[in-house]
């Protein structure tokens, strides 16, 4: 089964960047049916990758956890970005952003989270960067390439590797932090929760996650969210975060 979803993933791979090496080198080919083409085998992708990486998506009911992470979701929204959250059951503490307006949360970085509030700025800094498109056309492309080179034989953490290592640059992880601050204090959350968080894994340096080690100026970074004061935060739940963490 594993060797046939691989077969036509691989198979998407080479039929969209076929149609990507004609959108950009063949400018007279440039027209809305090619557009919606592009798009088209984008999501195709996408929809594949999840299955391949057994990605869970939030807001099913099936289980406590994909419940609450669809709260959270709902909580940190945009009107200018309809995303998609899912859950990883991957014990490497790291989240990230993908093309097609995905954002991923490991199992890692949930258990690494003391409050939901913590992991709201985590999905609100993921958020900016799909809120700034920075998933550029060649980032995609990028990442089809090399995950076409791969080939069947590749593991989901081999995978995994291949999908977070695209590091963004200084600007954009400003631009992402900034608007997690924005969008944290426009819940009525301290970003200094953020804070709390990044100061927590960096104490142990074996806990540095990849998505935080890649980002530079980390001690800078830090800084930023701590100057704001912390103070508890007034949301309320439907789920008990404790027992959220303990169903992992």
């Amino acid at each position: 089964m594993k060797k046939r979803l691989w077969r036509d993933f691989l198979i998407l791979l080479v039929l969209f960047l076929g149609v990507w090496i004609f959108f950009v080198y063949f400018p007279i080919v440039d027209s809305d049916e090619v557009k919606v083409t592009y798009k088209y085998k984008e999501n195709e992708i996408k929809q594949k990758l999840i299955e391949l990486m057994d990605f869970k998506q939030a807001d099913s009911d099936t289980t406590q956890l994909l419940r609450s992470l669809g709260e959270l979701k709902h909580l940190v929204s945009d009107k200018d970005v309809e995303y998609e959250l899912y859950y990883s059951d991957n014990r490497e503490i790291n989240a990230y952003a993908l093309p097609g307006n995905i954002i991923v949360l490991n199992r890692g970085i949930i258990l690494e989270c003391d409050t939901p509030e913590e992991l709201i700025g985590v999905i609100a800094h993921e958020l900016g960067h799909l809120k700034m498109n920075h998933h550029s056309d060649q980032l995609i492309t990028t990442l089809s390439i090399e995950l076409l080179l791969v080939g069947s034989g590749s593991t989901a953490s081999e995978v995994t590797k291949i999908l977070t290592q695209n590091a963004f640059s200084r600007e954009m992880e400003t631009e992402a932090d900034d608007y997690a601050i924005k969008k944290m204090k426009e819940l009525g959350i301290s970003p200094n929760y953020l804070a709390k968080l990044f100061k927590k894994m960096y104490k142990r340096s074996d806990m540095i996650p990849e998505f935080l080690n890649s980002h530079p100026g980390m001690n800078e970074r830090i800084s930023k969210f701590s100057k704001f004061p912390y103070e508890e935060s007034k949301l309320t739940y439907t789920f008990d975060w404790l027992q959220v963490k303990n169903s992992l």
